[in-house]
């Protein structure tokens, strides 16, 4: 039985369903199928690279300064227990080890310690065999007889009769203004995620993040935390940070934010507008509207029409995001503080071109809203725009694979892979794909919110009840087989 702690030796396997991507999407999953009692052991493998499973991009991070965007009550990844990262949090003296986690009266826990909680359900599913985690990236996905053929990059290869593909989010995109000119540069940073990609910046040095969402926050945050005390400068287009969360617990009366489903993004603009007006003149907080709004988000985006969809995304996505994606006290209090001392800028404008300086990266800045172009420098850039979703395909070769073969295609937004409200790909002429699933924010086309836990939760499960429909139908088993022992 393969441990997760150590890489897959060379398999030759014939398994009933394979995840690729062990991040929450893929490790919720696998971790329903495996209670759901229709499986043997063995017949549930994840590929994933890293060492755990369910952290991901999102939480497989040992930085003290970044912390959950959302209250730990809020984090409901287990479904049937809503509470229980909140109690594991407290049951295990987290809390007392960390007292700058409470805060205006909830807990924001560090992102480490819901990667350290996944780890902690996975782990007997793991141990008992339920689970098979094949440490390694998928490398190919292809049809072999009717079945799907799974190559990973150490050698692992697995024959399964479906496949869901979980991979999360893919690497953010460097824009083509000033791509070519930073391509090689040492002070640019084009993914802050990559293990030491602040390791060479001084105390202080200048430095200006590209971005100004929450990943552009977490930027800060890290940098501070390390030492940084030299200026910073946020730049984005609009030049507005994620809103702060209410202080103190509150909630809308009824289930409905908005009664009658909007059929165009200014109808729905309109009717938040006011919804928000009704709140604050009763003394509530606005945030308790985009709370409530989040239970239909899913149905509002989908009764709205293609263009309508697409007017939403052109018009309306940021303002949406800043108010909807929150960043949590601890890091509105860091804004406050280095805002006030002088040492962190925020700017609305466009880099349109780059030059590489002996010491300084020098920028052409077009300011918003008159697109004035005004000259600056930088000692380091760092890329903090978020993942580029629409490249996924092309920054996986085994998504590759599975498009050459017109079995997965873009949405057409670009937010991801395009699949139906069962979670089935859809092929390049438009049907769908049995045996094949899109989970977790790839699929955000088809479903629109689809990045927080309890969204991706409850996509998990009606994955998992798919799956075992099919699993009803009755399929040929074959036990696992090792190419080491023939």
């Amino acid at each position: 039985m393969q441990s997760s702690q150590e890489p897959s030796p060379s398999l030759t396997t014939v398994s009933r369903v394979a995840i690729v991507g062990g991040g929450f999407s893929g490790a919720t999953i696998s971790r329903l199928l495996a209670l759901s009692g229709l499986f043997e052991p063995d017949e549930i493998v994840v590929f994933e690279p890293r060492s755990r499973l369910g952290a991901g991009v999102a939480y497989d991070t040992n930085d003290p300064s970044l912390r959950l965007n959302v209250a730990a009550h809020r984090m409901r990844a287990i479904p049937g227990d809503p509470q229980r990262f909140a109690r594991w949090f407290c049951e295990t003296g987290r809390a007392g080890r960390d007292p700058e986690a409470g805060t205006e009266g909830a807990i924001y826990a560090r992102r480490g310690d819901f990667a350290d909680f996944m780890d902690n359900e996975m782990r007997p599913l793991l141990e008992n065999g339920s689970i098979i985690h094949a440490c390694e990236r998928v490398e190919r996905i292809h049809r072999q007889n009717g079945r799907w053929r799974i190559e990973g990059n150490a050698g692992t290869i697995l024959h399964a009769d479906i496949v869901v593909v979980a991979t999360g989010h893919p690497p953010p995109r460097t824009p083509a203004q000033f791509a070519s000119a930073l391509q090689f540069h040492p002070r640019f940073v084009s993914n802050p995620s990559t293990s030491g990609a602040f390791q060479k910046i001084q105390q202080r040095d200048n430095i200006w993040i590209i971005g100004a969402g929450l990943t552009a926050l977490d930027v800060l945050a890290t940098l501070r935390a390390r030492g940084h005390s030299g200026e910073i400068t946020l730049l984005s287009r609009s030049g507005r940070l994620p809103r702060p969360h209410a202080t103190g617990s509150f909630t809308l009366d009824g289930d409905d934010l908005l009664k009658r489903v909007p059929k165009t993004a200014l109808c729905l603009l309109r009717q938040v507008r006011l919804a928000i007006s009704d709140v604050t003149e009763k003394r509530l907080p606005w945030q308790i509207v985009f709370d409530a709004l989040r239970h239909q988000g899913q149905a509002i985006w989908q009764a709205l029409p293609l263009e309508e969809q697409r007017c939403f995304l052109r018009h309306l996505r940021r303002w949406y995001d800043i108010h909807r994606f929150r960043m949590p006290p601890q890091i509105k209090e860091l804004v406050a503080r280095e805002t006030a001392a002088g040492r962190l800028h925020i700017r609305a404008g466009r880099i349109v071109s780059a030059e590489c300086g002996s010491r300084d990266i020098l920028v052409d800045v077009a300011t918003t809203p008159h697109g004035n172009i005004e000259k600056d420098r930088a000692q380091w850039l760092i890329l903090a725009t978020g993942p580029d979703h629409e490249n996924v395909i092309g920054s996986q070769a085994c998504l590759l694979d599975l498009e050459r073969a017109a079995l997965i295609t873009k949405d057409p937004h670009g937010l991801g892979i395009k699949c139906d409200r069962e979670n089935r790909a859809l092929a390049r002429d438009g049907t769908p794909v049995d045996d094949l699933f899109i989970a977790g924010p790839l699929a955000r086309g088809t479903f629109g919110e689809l990045t927080s836990v309890p969204e991706i939760v409850d996509q998990a499960e009606r994955i998992m009840q798919r799956i075992r429909q099919i699993r009803s139908i009755g399929t040929r088993r074959t036990p696992i087989r090792s190419t080491l022992n023939n």
